[in-house]
């Protein structure tokens, strides 16, 4: 077994000043020319790793599905953080109360990830809920003492119930590796938000 010796630069380097000196001129012009060729190619070497760890990742655009997810999750988030603020003040138990600042909490956490995602993936985003989800709001603007307990929950589990089929559909057939990961991270929490809502559901 051969063992292979390293020699700090500056030995190498003092080795190869004395052999070059005790050579000829043609001798040591083609010693220098091999070294210099060396060197360049150890350079050009680094310079395509560099390249390459420096070379962009391609994002696989989004499909129309993956789109579809990310608005309809925006817009939920939208009439889920303004139905919350609204249980907040009006809801007649503290744990309707509690509901709504989970679903305020929650889901302007959500929305900052589906809004950061879109940006990213060039995916414009509605500016307001849905019609159905505003028509819901000023239902439950007029509605007061138990029946806005009852009404809230009921229309919380019913939006939840459909983000959450909307989600794990997004989740089997989604393109954006990126949306795809968005969408495994939310479903847990809709079902948590759900299992919450189907307690609170049960006692009323």
């Amino acid at each position: 077994m051969r063992t292979r010796l390293s020699l700090p630069t500056a030995v190498l380097s003092s080795v190869l000043s004395s052999v070059l000196s005790s050579v000829s001129a043609p001798v040591t012009a083609a010693v220098s020319a091999a070294v210099a060729l060396a060197v360049l190619t150890g350079c050009a070497g680094e310079l395509a790793t560099d390249t390459a760890a420096l070379a962009p990742h391609t994002e696989t655009p989004p499909s129309e599905q993956d789109k579809n997810w990310l608005r309809t999750i925006h817009q939920g988030n939208l009439a889920e953080v303004q139905e919350g603020r609204l249980a907040q003040g009006k809801g007649t138990t503290k744990e309707v109360k509690s509901i709504g600042k989970m679903l305020v909490d929650d889901h302007t956490a959500l929305d900052t990830k589906v809004t950061k995602a879109a940006t990213q993936l060039g995916v414009q985003l509605p500016t307001s809920p849905t019609a159905e989800q505003r028509a819901e709001m000023v239902r439950l603007q007029d509605a007061t003492g138990k029946d806005f307990d009852l009404d809230f929950v009921a229309g919380m589990i019913k939006a939840h119930t459909a983000a959450l089929a909307a989600t794990k559909k997004e989740i089997s057939g989604g393109a954006s590796p990126a949306v795809v990961a968005l969408a495994k991270s939310t479903a847990p929490k809709l079902q948590e938000h759900l299992t919450v809502l189907r307690k609170a559901h049960s006692k009323e």
